[in-house]
């Protein structure tokens, strides 16, 4: 009895027990199936691209003119009756006959006037930008696709096939859009990624991608196949794609191969620098960097051979980097002076016919790379520019009254319209371009023949006032160049100076200062004075990028520390409001009541100088890039590396 009321009382007292136990077990089952299921849906979220879109709206740009440079083309589509081209200026809307009807600038809602890609998909224009993504236009309204996970926004290349638009992306993946949804459909996680997309092409249900430094990929029925240069590309940079008698060509800028059958590359041309293909009328081209159209024909292993030396080459008045399309039955080549009607001759040749015409917006610039802006006597706006030389403006209608270009007036830093010396000097990375108001080159100054310490000069600035003898101070990348009654005198680090890589000039207070890399100097006469760092000053960073003299204050951008003033009694005060902030290279210009500062990646510093107030503005410039400003009494001439815009001084009130 005993025993078995004392089974009966353990049994009793296990049960509880054991139950919980049991349901111990369960929670701590279930709340390890609940963190793996958490986890692996945050891997699944974190492989997920994150794609935003939002509507665009036009900004206030009352008062604002954007003078863009819309030469180049890189992309023209049909859309709704009209022919639409991507240019680094923005979007041109053509007619039949090639006129410029309309143009979209960032005045219109675009994020990005660097156009690189179109597609028509669903009735609706994708168009393609440098750095804000995909946009989405209906002809009306536009949307913005913007990449955030992984992040990307370079939009190389646009494929629309009837159930998806195919994105590539310069510096991301591959992606598509069925017309409501992002996805990676084409792009399996177990494949080896996908990155530099360069070309796109679908061929029944095979899918084609050409990267910048992978090869070749080919995807079919959910699974992606890698073909790498060592399987027969003449290069790892594919360019261009073109299905021609069965087969797929795969052009690269070492040469061009044709995809067999049994998916074997094979050489068929030697052909090197090509960017494009197309076909025409039956016949294969390609589009060369170099300049001008080639007719692409298999060559036999002797031919290949003796090509290897010699590609065949492209007339000299050929244009360059030319990119085909075919629109309708017209072949067109896409370069940046244009659009071009190219006509194959009977023997072999190819004539050339301008396609697009001025309308209204005429063309302008001739380059978006504005690096520096000067006024002369007669009230001309002179824009020096990166590769393109320099264009004498009409500073009211934006018109090209001339254009001076040769090897050496280029990479213009600095116009100075103030010395007595010229009526216009270039500072560029050859030296100094004197010209006179005609805009005719009249001499060179250079390390050989005229004392300069340097030839890349950086800021050119007069010395002196008065009827005296010209004096002209010359900022180089190899010391200080002083002139003054035909000698050069010149400064380096060895006399005092902080770097010998000097970037601006500036007269204060009848003293010369000086901009350097690691540094500003004071200097009196040919002696350095005083130095400022940032071991020894309240200065923000060491590289000074800009200065100028105002209302007894002198006024330093840094790069990378923001702007600071120099008092009269030497003390520097920084603005905490433009900390971080990167000048841009003698980016700065004041009208007596407002000192504009342009910034790398911020658009236009205006700071008040009755209020003591800053404020960015950005909106409807051609680039947040503000690398040169004018000011005349009725507006702000605003230079960008996307372009140039004017500025009615009433819009900063």
């Amino acid at each position: 009895m005993i025993r078995s009321l004392s089974s009966r009382t353990l049994r009793l007292s296990l049960g509880p027990a054991a139950l919980l136990v049991a349901a111990a077990g369960v929670w701590f089952w279930w709340s390890a199936r609940r963190a793996a299921q958490e986890v692996r849906l945050a891997a699944a979220a974190a492989g997920q691209p994150d794609i935003r879109s939002m509507p665009l709206s036009a900004p206030d740009t009352s008062g604002v003119v954007l003078w863009l440079d819309t030469s180049d083309i890189q992309a023209l589509v049909e859309f709704r009756g009209q022919l639409y081209a991507a240019t680094n200026g923005g979007l041109l809307v053509l007619s039949a006959d090639g006129r410029v009807v309309r143009q979209l600038t960032p005045a219109d809602g675009l994020p990005d006037h660097a156009l690189t890609a179109l597609a028509v998909f669903r009735d609706r224009l994708f168009i393609g930008t440098r750095t804000a993504g995909l946009l989405e236009y209906d002809g009306t309204k536009l949307i913005r696709h913007e990449f955030r996970r992984p992040p990307a926004v370079h939009v190389s290349c646009l494929l629309a096939t009837p159930d998806y638009l195919i994105i590539g992306l310069l510096d991301g993946g591959l992606y598509d859009f069925d017309g409501s949804v992002f996805a990676q459909r084409f792009q399996p996680p177990q494949a080896t990624p996908m990155t530099g997309i360069t070309a796109l092409h679908a061929q029944g249900t095979r899918l084609y991608v050409g990267t910048l430094a992978q090869g070749l990929f080919i995807w079919r029925e959910g699974s992606l196949q890698h073909l790498p240069p060592a399987s027969g590309l003449p290069s790892p940079h594919v360019t261009d794609f073109a299905w021609h008698d069965g087969h797929l060509y795969v052009a690269t800028d070492a040469g061009i191969a044709r995809l067999t059958r049994d998916e074997q590359l094979e050489l068929v041309s030697r052909q090197a620098n090509v960017c494009s293909l197309a076909v025409h009328q039956g016949k294969l081209y390609a589009g060369l960097v170099v300049g001008g159209v080639v007719e692409v024909q298999p060559m036999t292993e002797a031919m290949l051979r003796a090509a290897r030396l010699s590609p065949a080459q492209a007339s000299a008045k050929a244009p360059r980097q030319v990119r085909l399309a075919v629109v309708g039955e017209r072949l067109l080549a896409l370069t940046p002076d244009g659009v071009q009607v190219v006509s194959p001759k009977a023997n072999g040749g190819f004539e050339w016919e301008r396609f697009d015409r001025p309308g209204s917006p005429r063309q302008r610039l001739k380059s978006g790379h504005v690096t520096s802006l000067a006024f002369d006597a007669t009230g001309r706006l002179w824009v020096g520019t990166f590769e393109q030389g320099l264009d004498i403006l009409d500073p009211e209608t934006g018109d090209v009254l001339r254009h001076v270009q040769d090897e050496t007036v280029r990479e213009i830093n600095y116009l100075c319209a103030t010395s007595r010396l010229s009526p216009m000097l270039a500072a560029t990375s050859q030296g100094i371009v004197a010209f006179e108001s005609n805009g005719r080159v009249v001499r060179r100054y250079d390390t050989a023949s005229s004392m300069l310490i340097g030839n890349a000069v950086s800021h050119l600035c007069p010395v002196n006032s008065g009827s005296g003898p010209a004096a002209l101070a010359v900022a180089t990348a190899k010391g200080l160049t002083l002139w003054q009654d035909g000698i050069g005198r010149s400064l380096t680090a060895f006399h005092g100076l902080p770097s010998n890589y000097l970037y601006c000039c500036a007269v204060h207070d009848s003293r010369l200062y000086v901009g350097t890399l690691a540094g500003l100097a004071e200097l009196d006469g040919l002696r350095v004075v005083r130095t400022w760092r940032t071991d020894n000053a309240e200065l923000p960073a060491n590289w000074i990028s800009a200065l100028l003299s105002v209302d007894g204050l002198l006024y330093v951008g840094t790069y990378g520390g923001g702007v600071c003033a120099l008092h009269p009694n030497g003390d520097m005060v920084r603005f905490p409001e433009t900390k971080g902030i990167e000048v841009n290279l003698n980016a700065m210009a004041t009208d007596g009541e407002r000192l504009y500062v342009g910034t790398l990646d911020r658009g236009l510093l205006v700071y008040d100088l009755r209020r003591r107030q800053w404020r960015v503005w950005q909106s409807g410039l051609p680039s947040s890039n503000v690398t040169a400003l004018a000011v005349r009494p009725d507006a702000l001439f605003v230079g960008t590396t996307g372009g140039l815009a004017r500025i009615e001084r009433y819009r900063f009130e």
